[in-house]
């Protein structure tokens, strides 16, 4: 990070010691809800031709109607479903996902148009999000935005995951001697 000037945005419920100051901006959301703001930064990336089509075309299935499986039902697609034309009919605006996440749509807008624009981007998840219920949708949602911007396979970008992306240094405890006889 030091050496490509990239931006950390932090977006928690908490401010925590995972920025601790070196952050550059920390955008708090109402627990579980993330999946709600991808889904709303998607909508921006959309409907403003931020998405990196090229890369949707050859390695996606199921983006949009032209790469969905001929068995899948039409408007069965993540596009449509972000627009609101999939079965629910509900498009997922930024100002759906502000009263969903309690972030403001000004800064959904903001946030989606600078990851939107931003190669190669590095995002990834850390390990809250699919600790709720339901809460492998907002795991695959998060990776949803490296899939939409292209930034899978790049140097400087990633899948979206945390697992695999980088290492953590853990401290690991002693092992002791059980004082219990167990036999």
């Amino acid at each position: 990070r030091q050496k490509s000037n990239a931006r950390m945005i932090i977006i928690d419920p908490r401010y925590t010691d995972t920025g601790a100051g070196r952050e550059d901006e920390w955008i708090p959301i109402r627990p579980g809800t993330d999946a709600a703001l991808v889904n709303g930064l998607a909508y921006v990336m959309i409907t403003e031709n931020l998405v990196d089509q090229a890369f949707l075309d050859k390695y996606c299935v199921g983006y949009d109607e032209k790469t969905l499986p001929a068995s899948a039902p039409k408007n069965g697609h993540y596009k449509a479903y972000i627009l609101g034309e999939g079965p629910d009919g509900v498009a997922k605006t930024p100002q759906w996902a502000s009263q969903i996440t309690g972030i403001p749509a000004e800064k959904i807008i903001q946030l989606a148009r600078e990851i939107g624009s931003t190669k190669p981007a590095f995002i990834s998840q850390g390990w809250g999000p699919q600790r709720h219920a339901n809460g492998e949708i907002a795991t695959r949602a998060i990776s949803m935005l490296a899939i939409l911007t292209g930034n899978v396979g790049i140097n400087g970008g990633n899948s979206g995951a945390r697992e695999g992306s980088y290492s953590l240094p853990f401290v690991r405890m002693p092992t002791l001697e059980n004082p219990i006889q167990t036999s």
